[in-house]
C-alpha cells in the first residue's frame, strides 16, 4: 500500500514538471516584435536628404620635387594669404646646382661680350658668333631651370583660404605630385548629398532646382540651388551624388558640418505604400517582409518600385491595414507566435 502511494506521488510530480516545462517552452516561443499598420500615402512634393557642407573651391597642393621637410610654417585650420609659405624641404642640392649654373651663365655672358666686341671689327666669323650666342642661351636656360628647382623646394599657397589635411611632419620625405594639404576657400559653400536611384530622375543636370539646407550646428536655414548631378551610381548604396550651391552662410558655416537638404519639385500626387527599407529582406524567392496575422508571423513576398529617402516604395504584395513587423523580425520563422513590444 505504501509503495503504491509513493509511485502515485512520483507520477503526479512528473506530470506537473512536464506541464511547467511545456508552459516555459511555449512562453519562449512567443517572440516580441514591434509592428506598424501599412498605410498608403501621397507622394510628397518635398524630400529631405542628409549631406555635408563643403567649400565650393578646394585646392590640393603638392610639391614638384622629392625632398625632406625641414620647416612647416602653418597649421590645420589656419587662414593663409596668397603667396604665403606653407612648408620648406631641404634645398641644399638645389641651391648648389643653382650656384653652379649661375657661374656658368656669368662665364658665358663674359665670353659673349668679348666675342661681340671683336665681331664688330670683323675679326670673328658669323658662324663663331652664332655659336657663342647659342652657348649663352643654353647657360641662361640651365640657370633659370636651377632657380626653378630652388623655388620648388618651397610650398606656397596659390590662393587665400583655410589649411586642411596637413599631416606631414618635419623630417618626413615627400614625393612629387602627392597631395600635402589643401586650401579651402571659405567664402562660398555647397552641400553634397546622395539621392536614391529611384529619385535621381527628378534631378536633371543643368536644371536649377531650388531648396533649403538646414544646418543645426550653425543654427541656420539657407537657400540652395542644385548645380551638379552625378552620372554614376555608387555600386553598394545605389545612390547618386548631388551638389547644391548654398546662398550665403560664409560667416557661420564650416567645412564638414551636417546639412539637411529639403528639395522642392512637383511630384506625382498618386498614392503609394512606402515602408522602412530595413524591413525588406532579400531571399531566394525575392524581396520579402514579415507580417503579423492572428498573433503569428507570416512571410510575404513583395515587389518594390524603387528607393527614396524615407524608405522603399512597394509596387504590390502589401495592402492597407496589413500589420508590418518593423522590429524583432531577425528571429522570426514562419507561423511562430509573436507579441507586441510594449512602449
Amino acid at each position: 500500500m505504501k509503495s503504491k502511494l509513493i509511485i502515485a506521488c512520483v507520477v503526479l510530480f512528473a506530470c506537473a514538471g512536464c506541464t511547467q516545462t511545456e508552459k516555459a517552452y511555449s512562453e519562449r516561443e512567443i517572440i516580441r516584435v514591434r509592428t506598424q499598420v501599412v498605410r498608403a500615402q501621397e507622394n510628397a512634393k518635398t524630400t529631405r536628404y542628409a549631406g555635408t557642407i563643403e567649400p565650393v573651391l578646394k585646392t590640393n597642393l603638392s610639391l614638384q620635387t622629392t625632398g625632406r621637410v625641414v620647416a612647416i610654417h602653418v597649421k590645420n585650420g589656419e587662414y593663409v594669404c596668397p603667396g604665403q609659405v606653407i612648408l620648406d624641404i631641404d634645398s641644399t642640392q638645389a641651391v648648389n646646382a643653382c650656384t653652379t649654373a649661375q657661374a656658368a651663365w656669368a662665364q658665358a655672358q663674359d665670353g659673349y661680350e668679348r666675342v661681340r666686341k671683336v665681331y664688330g671689327k670683323g675679326a670673328v666669323t658669323d658662324q663663331k658668333m652664332v655659336e657663342v650666342e647659342s652657348q649663352l642661351a643654353r647657360a641662361q636656360a640651365v640657370y633659370e631651370a636651377a632657380r626653378q628647382q630652388v623655388r620648388e623646394c618651397r610650398l606656397v599657397a596659390p590662393c587665400g583660404g583655410i589649411i586642411s589635411g596637413l599631416e606631414t611632419k618635419t623630417g618626413q620625405s615627400v614625393a612629387p605630385g602627392v597631395p600635402v594639404c589643401a586650401v579651402l576657400d571659405v567664402t562660398a559653400f555647397e552641400v553634397v548629398f546622395t539621392v536614391p536611384e529611384g529619385e535621381v530622375k527628378h534631378f536633371t543636370t543643368g536644371e536649377r532646382l531650388k531648396g533649403n539646407v538646414e544646418c543645426a550646428a550653425a543654427d541656420v536655414v539657407l537657400p540652395v540651388t542644385v548645380t551638379e548631378v552625378g552620372t554614376t551610381a555608387n555600386p553598394l548604396t545605389h545612390t547618386y551624388e548631388v551638389k547644391a550651391r548654398v546662398q550665403g552662410g560664409k560667416e557661420v558655416l564650416k567645412p564638414g558640418m551636417v546639412g539637411v537638404v529639403t528639395m522642392s519639385k512637383e511630384r506625382s500626387e498618386t498614392k503609394g505604400i512606402v515602408i522602412p527599407a530595413k524591413c525588406v529582406l532579400l531571399k531566394p524567392e525575392g524581396h520579402t517582409v514579415w507580417l503579423k496575422e492572428n498573433g503569428a508571423a507570416v512571410r510575404r513576398v513583395i515587389a518594390i518600385d524603387g528607393y527614396q529617402a524615407d524608405g522603399v516604395r512597394v509596387l504590390n504584395g502589401l495592402e492597407e491595414g496589413d500589420s508590418l513587423i518593423v522590429d524583432g523580425y531577425q528571429k522570426l520563422y514562419n507561423a511562430c507566435k509573436v507579441t507586441e513590444i510594449e512602449n
